[in-house]
């Protein structure tokens, strides 16, 4: 009878285990067993692999010997090939099977005498083999902690037969003891599929029925797999195993020494990180607070599951900023002190063992914002500043001593202006000016509040034309002050860079001109040379917290990074996945550095604000107008993103909701055929009827727009009802003169101003009801507009009159707004809410 020996000894080894490959995907059909002639068997069949392939086995008369075999594939080298070998394979498992058809041929040899008799005398003797189905397939686990792999041994048992799985054997097997034959009828698809289920569960077949498991994998074969196999199979474990029985569970802890470093900007610290008493790298807790794992390893080789993993990635980020030297030792900048700080006390597994004296004087004044011994102030400032104007200077000079950066974010009107020239007057021992750069509108605001607070201060104005500025420039070193507008820095940078020694400190006004990082004038500014940089703005915030990053690129360089990485880690994080524990992250960062103050805060004797919207209809001729306007730009902005992409498209996206705005105000605006009158455009009778009721009682109007177009349509209804007004638009140049028209005269009640021009660096507190005649995309610029009456000085109370018109493109504007005022607040305040930026979505509901 064939057998697997017969097999062996005729194929080489690759060819055996690539035909037992084919025989246990059952590729073997049309299986057929001949008696020849000459008493020789002739096993034919066919094997399907690449296309069916004919092979034959032809066997001695006595069946124990395989003398020729042929296959149709062009193999022809080293014995047999794998189609003979599956064909003599799937032969075998017939036989053993007792398939009539096969066995029929070897029972015709018994009517030859020899053979016959021989046979007889064996049956006489022997009992027939037990036949044995499939009892178990069992699991065998064992461990070995030196490699750190699971050892798996897979048997299937039939009775007292114990086959390593899909293993082919002998057919008969014989008792010592007893003698008794067995055979196992083998149970190939279950074993078959044993095989594939340990392969899915992340096991490794290393022979036939041993399969192992290397570290990497055996935490999940563990938690998720090898409970779903002792469910299929009988597992057993050897003692080896026990340390892997138990997953275990356990915080995270972490140990900080920190202490001053020998540079004045620099500090050191050193971590150690501990779980289940096993001491853990920073590799190891980093993979843990990604997600990327959730256990450490004990010494044993157990498993323990860490409950707190994902609560260690704030005090992790932590080593991002740090540089680690060859001792394992951390040192970082000094300004990183009060965010790791605030980190390390707000994580309950973090404990700060030692802290040297300097450090901790430090992290004190930081918490405070200032230092025990506050900044010498003059006699008169001493009596003019308010209590919280003080603290203001008293937190630039710990700015100051520490040689840090600061933005002072306090609201509009609260004396930014005041507290900065105090600062400026209590800085001793200076040898070079301080410089302030600001719009120019403001140079000589700057000028007139530094004569009226600190008229000891020597000014130097670099402005005008060339001439004009190359003469100032010789008195630099005879000034405590100098003012220059952003639009001539640029322009004046090499004159700045090669000057004997840098400026004292150098302030940026209104620094949210700087907020695009890739403007000329943000470069140029940041090139300054100075010992100190100070910002100065009611609206740090604007548009997104890129414009943070820009302003504090000027304020210390690396504070936020790169703006790559400050845009990984930071921006989109908040403004496309809402991620409120990075915006809490940021917050902490940036908090020690800036300074906000809101008026409800600080002065209570403030009169209130009292803000509402109005909702205006579109007139008849305005709303054929902008129902026929919004379907042409509608159609041709889907095109053009459609064909050019969201980002080519921005520019016309925005003419499109400007010429939509423009209507929203009056529709001559767009049309020139239409009437320059109140009549056709609602928005603008209902602004006129504010200005006639306000003016009749008595009271002075702010009236904004974004339109300077618009405010000459207002100024010729003005004029037709001779109501008296002055205007400041970008192309004023007497700012101060129409200011005090404004304040003096009382025949000029009405103020038309331009959104951007009068929307900074002016006191109108003459005035008591403010009129913002169009929305404005960003809520901050508004906010700066209203409170030009509403502010230090004002002793009415300010009605603050919105106008928008319903079901346009207004409506949604005002929700956009509502939604920055929310990212504002949270980073600069206390609040945890934050604003994706404006996506493709949200633009096409502007248009809908």
């Amino acid at each position: 009878m064939i057998t697997v020996s017969l097999l062996k000894r005729i194929a080489n080894p690759d060819s055996y285990r690539r035909g037992w490959e084919y025989f246990r995907r059952e590729t073997v059909e049309d299986v057929s067993i001949h008696r020849l002639s000459d008493d020789r068997s002739r096993i034919h069949g066919f094997v399907y692999g690449g296309k069916p392939y004919e092979a034959e086995l032809i066997l001695s008369p006595e069946g124990d010997t395989i003398l020729t075999y042929e296959c149709s594939c062009p193999y022809n080298w080293q014995g047999a090939c794998k189609h003979v070998v599956a064909l003599g394979l799937s032969c075998i498992q017939n036989l053993e099977e007792e398939d009539n058809d096969f066995n029929e041929i070897f029972e015709q040899k018994k009517s030859i005498p020899r053979l016959q008799k021989g046979m007889a005398g064996l049956q006489s003797k022997q009992p027939q083999p037990k036949r044995h189905p499939l009892t178990r397939i069992l699991l065998r686990l064992s461990y070995e902690q030196k490699t750190d792999v699971l050892f798996i041994d897979a048997n299937a048992e039939y009775g007292p037969i114990s086959i390593p799985l899909n293993q082919i054997q002998e057919k008969i097997h014989t008792d010592r003891k007893t003698g008794l034959q067995h055979v196992a009828v083998r149970d190939w698809e279950e074993e078959i599929e044993t095989h594939h289920h340990l392969i899915r569960a992340g096991a490794k077949q290393v022979k036939e029925g041993r399969y192992e498991v290397s570290g990497g994998n055996l935490y999940s074969f563990l938690t998720e797999e090898l409970p779903l196999l002792s469910d299929a199979y009988h597992v057993e474990e050897d003692e080896s195993f026990a340390p892997l029985n138990v997953v275990e569970e356990a915080d995270l802890t972490s140990q900080w020494n920190l202490s001053s470093a020998s540079g004045l900007d620099w500090f050191s610290f050193s971590v150690e990180w501990h779980c289940a008493g096993a001491h853990l790298t920073p590799e190891q807790v980093e993979s843990l607070a990604l997600g990327e794992t959730e256990f450490v390893r004990g010494t044993d080789g157990s498993f323990i599951r860490v409950r707190n993993a994902k609560d260690s990635r704030p005090v992790v980020e932590i080593l991002e900023t740090a540089e680690k030297h060859p001792d394992g030792k951390y040192a970082a900048r000094l300004f990183d002190a009060p965010a790791m700080m605030a980190i390390l006390e707000a994580t309950r597994s973090a404990r700060v063992r030692e802290t040297d004296q300097a450090l901790s004087t430090f992290l004190q004044d930081a918490k405070t914002g200032s230092m025990p011994k506050k900044p010498f102030l003059a006699p008169e400032l001493e009596h003019r500043l308010r209590p919280y104007q003080k603290d203001g200077v008293a937190w630039l000079s710990f700015l100051r001593h520490y040689g840090f950066g600061g933005i002072l974010a306090d609201d509009m009107g609260l004396g930014k202006t005041a507290q900065t020239l105090a600062f400026i007057a209590s800085l001793k021992n200076r040898t070079s000016p301080a410089l302030v750069v600001c719009p120019k509108t403001l140079v000589h605001t700057w000028a007139q509040e530094a004569k009226k607070f600190t008229p000891d201060l020597r000014i130097c104005l670099i402005d005008g034309p060339a001439k004009d500025r190359e003469k100032n420039f010789a008195c630099f070193e005879k000034s405590d002050l100098v003012i220059t507008p952003y639009s001539l820095i640029a322009r004046d940078l090499p004159t700045y860079l090669s000057q004997q020694e840098p400026f004292s400190v150098c302030i940026l006004d209104e620094a949210q001109y700087i907020k695009n990082a890739n403007t000329a004038t943000a470069k140029a500014v940041k090139l300054l040379p100075s010992k100190q940089r100070m910002a100065l703005t009611g609206t740090p915030l604007e548009n997104g917290v890129h414009e943070l990053w820009s302003m504090f690129d000027f304020l210390m360089p690396g504070f936020l990074g790169s703006f790559r990485s400050f845009r990984q880690k930071y921006l989109l994080p908040i403004q496309h996945h809402e991620d409120h524990s990075t915006l809490e992250l940021l917050r902490k960062r940036v908090r020690p550095f800036v300074l906000r103050r809101t008026k409800e805060n600080v002065v209570k004797e403030l009169p209130p604000k009292i803000e509402e919207t109005r909702w205006c209809d579109l007139a008849p001729e305005q709303l054929v107008l902008y129902t026929r306007t919004l379907t042409q730009v509608r159609e041709d902005i889907f095109e053009k993103v459609k064909t050019r992409g969201w980002n080519r498209s921005r520019v016309d996206i925005l003419s499109a909701l400007m010429r939509l705005r423009r209507i929203c105000d009056h529709p001559a605006l767009v049309d020139h055929s239409i009437g320059r009158v109140e009549e056709t455009s609602e928005k603008m009778a209902h602004a006129l009827e504010l200005v006639r009721e306000a003016v009749s009682g008595g009271h002075k109007v702010l009236l904004f727009s974004q339109f300077t177009s618009m405010l000459d349509i207002l100024r010729e209804a003005l004029d037709r009802e001779e109501i008296g007004h002055v205007t400041i638009e970008g192309k004023t140049r007497d700012r101060a003169g129409a200011v005090r028209r404004f304040h003096e005269d009382p025949t000029i009640p009405v103020f038309l101003l331009s959104l951007r021009a009068g929307g900074t660096g002016l006191t109108l507190t003459a005035a008591d009801t403010v009129i913002l005649f169009d929305p404005w995309w960003n809520p901050m610029t508004e906010r700066q507009a209203m409170d030009r009456a509403h502010r230090i000085g004002q002793t009415k109370t300010v009605n603050v009159y919105k106008l928008a018109t319903k079901g346009t493109v207004e409506e949604k504007i005002l929700a956009l707004q509502e939604r920055k005022k929310r990212l504002f607040d949270a980073l600069i305040s206390e609040e945890a809410e934050t604003l994706p930026e404006l996506s493709w979505q949200e633009v096409q509901e502007l248009f809908e």
